[in-house]
């Protein structure tokens, strides 16, 4: 492949993805009292233990592109499964806050 058709295709891949992200419900998985510490802007809270019971609530088409983020990844990684089982099709794990932060260019708030 040449370097401009390479260079064209990374381009429109990378305004793809971050258009993509842009769209995407933001939920964090945490506690309500981490939630209220600090959480990141239009996130929706929605704990690892209510997630499979409330998700169609706020994305009831399973092509909603969904990202997921906690205190250190290991609740946004379960949250994924069990989206992925309730046949959700676009989950990312954006790890922890502060992953997610850095990731999506956001300044989390109390």
């Amino acid at each position: 492949m040449k370097p401009l058709v390479r260079s064209v295709l990374a381009l429109a891949c990378s305004l793809w993805l971050g258009s993509a992200l842009a769209d995407a419900l933001l939920i964090d998985v945490r506690s309500p009292e981490e939630y209220a510490q600090r959480h990141l802007p239009g996130a929706t809270l929605l704990p690892l233990d209510r997630i499979g019971s409330e998700i169609q609530q706020l994305a009831p088409d399973k092509d909603t592109p969904i990202q997921l983020y906690c205190r250190t990844g290991n609740r946004s990684a379960m949250a994924l499964q069990q989206l992925q089982q309730l046949g959700y099709r676009q989950i990312s794990n954006l790890g922890s806050l502060e992953q997610a932060a850095e990731t999506l260019k956001l300044t989390p708030q109390p």
